[in-house]
C-alpha cells in the first residue's frame, strides 16, 4: 500500500469515528436528554466496540488480505450507518417509553445503535498498520506515525462535528453522508470492480438521500420547521387546541420549552406568569434578566406589562433567538437587550445592577444545567446585584418532597444565602404525588414586601407559599458536589 493511500484511510476512518460518536450524543437527546448519564454510556460503549474491533481487526491482519478486507469493513460500515438511519426513531421511542431508568436505556440505546458500526470501524486500523509492517527495522515510526494520523484527525473531526457540521446539517443528513464516504472508500480500496454491489450500495443511498427530502417537503408543507443548532435540535410547529384556538410551540430536543397564543398575547404556560411576582415581591424593580430565552414568550409579555422597566435576557443560542424573531415575533426593542452566554459565566462577569433574576432551570427533564443550581452560583446572584432583589425560578417536582431530592437540595442551597426562600406549586397544591411546575422564590430583602398586594392573581399565588424544614441531611449543591442528574433521574419513575 502506498504511503499517502495508509494516511488517506487512516484519515477518513478516525473521522468516520469521531464525527459518529458526537452525532450519537444528538440522536439520543431528543429521546433522553443530554446529561451526564447519555455521555457516559455513549463513551464507554464506543470504547468497548472499538477495542473489540480492534482485537478482530488483528486477527484478520495476520489472515487476510488486507485491501480486500478493508473494502468490504468500508462497505459494511456504509451499510450499518444506513441501518442506523432506518431504525433509530422507533428503538429510540421504544425504549426511552418503556424503560423508565435512564441509565439503562441509554446503555441499550448505545448498544443497540452506536456498537455496530463502531466495531466495524475498529477494525480498520490494525489492518492498516499490519500492512505498514513491511519493515521491522521502521516498525516504531510507522505505528508512531498512523498513531499520530488518527490522533490529529481525531481531534480535528471532533471541533469540525460541533463547530461546522451539526449546526448546518440535519442528523439524518449526516448519517447519510457519513453512509456516503464508506461508500466511495469502499470504491478506493475495491480490487475487483464489483459492479452489482456497487450499484446496489448506490441505489440504497439514493433512496435514503431522496427520502430524507420528500421528509423534510413534508415537515415544511406541515408548518413544521426544524432547526439543528450547535447546542440542540429545535421544532416549531403549530397546534390547535380544544378550545378552538390555535397555539405554535417551541420543542428543544422534543420536550415542550416554549409557546404563545397566535391570536393573543396572553401567557400560555400557568407557571410563566408567576415570573411577574418580582413586580409585588420587588415593587422597585426597574431592571430584569432572565437565564432564559427559547420563544422570548416572556420576555415580550414583559414588555408590554412594564412600558418603564427593561429586561436583559440571557440565552446561550444564538439561534434561538434568531427563531424567536422568525417564528414568535420577536422584535427589536431599546429595553430589551440579548446576551448570547451561559448563564453560569454570565453570572461569573456580571457587573450590571439587577433588581430581579427569573430562570427556568430545566433543560429537559432528565437534564439540569448544574453550574446555575450551585452554592456558588447562588453567591454570584446574592452578591452582584441590588439589595431588594429577588430571584423566580422553575423546577420540575411534586409535593413529595422526601422523593425529590434535587427540591430538597436546591431550596436548602438557596436558604444557606438568601434570608427567605419558599416555594410555590403551580398547579395543584393539595396533590402531593402529582409532577409539576413548582417555583422557588429567594429574597434578599423580604422587608420589601411587606405591603398591600392589590394584584388578585399575584396574591392568590403566594397563598400557596410553602416553607421546607431543615434537614440537615440534604448536601448542599456545590461546584465540587452536584450530583443533579442522579437526583433529576427520580423524574423517570
Amino acid at each position: 500500500m502506498k504511503y499517502y493511500k495508509t494516511e488517506i484511510l487512516a484519515f477518513f476512518a478516525w473521522a468516520l469515528v469521531m464525527v459518529f460518536e458526537i452525532l450519537g450524543a444528538r440522536i439520543f437527546w431528543p429521546y433522553i436528554g443530554n446529561s451526564l448519564f447519555v455521555w457516559t454510556s455513549i463513551i464507554a460503549v464506543v470504547l468497548w466496540a472499538l477495542a473489540a474491533g480492534y482485537y478482530h481487526g488483528w486477527v484478520i491482519a495476520d489472515k487476510w488480505v488486507w485491501k480486500l478486507y478493508i473494502s468490504r469493513l468500508f462497505l459494511w460500515a456504509g451499510i450499518s450507518f444506513i441501518v442506523l438511519y432506518l431504525i433509530k426513531d422507533p428503538i429510540l421511542t421504544s425504549i426511552s417509553t418503556q424503560i423508565s431508568d435512564i441509565r439503562l436505556s441509554s446503555l441499550l440505546l448505545s448498544l443497540l445503535l452506536l456498537s455496530p458500526s463502531s466495531y466495524i470501524l475498529g477494525m480498520i486500523p490494525p489492518i492498516l498498520v499490519k500492512n505498514e509492517l513491511l519493515n521491522l527495522e521502521t516498525w516504531w515510526h510507522t505505528i508512531g506515525r498512523i498513531g499520530s494520523i488518527w490522533t490529529i484527525w481525531s481531534i480535528i473531526w471532533t471541533l469540525a462535528t460541533w463547530f461546522f457540521l451539526l449546526p448546518y446539517i440535519g442528523i439524518n443528513t449526516l448519517i447519510i453522508l457519513l453512509s456516503l464516504f464508506c461508500f466511495v472508500l469502499t470504491v478506493y480500496t475495491s480490487i475487483k470492480n464489483d459492479i452489482i454491489i456497487r450499484s446496489i450500495f448506490f441505489l440504497i443511498i439514493l433512496s435514503c438521500f431522496t427520502l430524507e427530502y420528500l421528509t423534510e417537503g413534508k415537515l415544511r408543507e406541515n408548518n413544521v420547521f426544524i432547526y439543528n443548532s450547535p447546542y440542540s435540535r429545535i421544532e416549531v410547529s403549530d397546534h390547535m387546541l380544544p378550545s378552538g384556538e390555535i397555539i405554535r410551540n417551541l420543542f428543544v430536543d422534543n420536550i415542550t420549552h416554549a409557546g404563545r397564543y397566535l391570536g393573543s398575547d396572553k401567557l400560555l404556560y400557568p407557571y410563566t406568569r408567576y415570573y411577574h411576582l418580582f413586580s409585588v415581591l420587588n415593587p422597585e424593580a426597574k431592571r430584569v434578566v432572565m437565564l432564559w430565552g427559547a420563544a422570548y414568550s416572556y420576555p415580550q409579555h414583559f414588555l408590554q406589562t412594564y412600558p418603564e422597566k427593561y429586561i436583559d435576557v440571557v440565552e446561550i443560542d444564538a439561534q434561538m433567538t434568531q427563531i424567536a424573531q422568525k417564528h414568535f415575533w420577536l422584535t427589536e426593542n431599546s429595553r430589551l437587550r440579548s446576551i448570547h452566554q451561559d448563564g453560569r459565566v454570565f453570572l461569573n462577569q456580571n457587573t450590571e445592577v439587577y433588581d430581579a433574576i427569573l430562570w427556568d432551570a430545566f433543560g429537559s427533564f432528565f437534564s439540569v444545567p448544574y453550574q446555575l443550581t450551585t452554592l456558588e452560583a447562588v453567591e454570584r446572584k446574592y452578591d452582584s446585584l441590588s439589595e431588594n432583589w429577588v430571584v423566580i425560578l422553575n423546577i420540575i417536582g411534586s409535593l413529595q418532597w422526601e422523593k425529590w431530592r434535587f427540591i430538597q437540595s436546591q431550596y436548602h442551597t438557596y436558604k444557606a444565602i438568601f434570608p427567605e426562600v419558599f416555594l410555590l406549586p403551580v398547579d395543584d397544591h393539595k396533590n402531593t404525588s402529582q409532577v409539576q411546575n413548582i417555583m422557588l422564590i429567594a429574597m434578599k430583602n423580604p422587608q420589601s414586601a411587606q405591603h398591600e398586594i392589590r394584584n388578585w392573581e399575584l396574591r392568590g399565588y403566594l397563598t400557596r407559599k410553602t416553607y421546607l424544614p431543615e434537614n440537615n441531611n440534604i448536601p448542599l449543591l456545590t461546584d465540587d458536589f452536584a450530583p443533579v442528574d442522579y437526583y433529576i433521574k427520580a423524574l423517570a419513575r
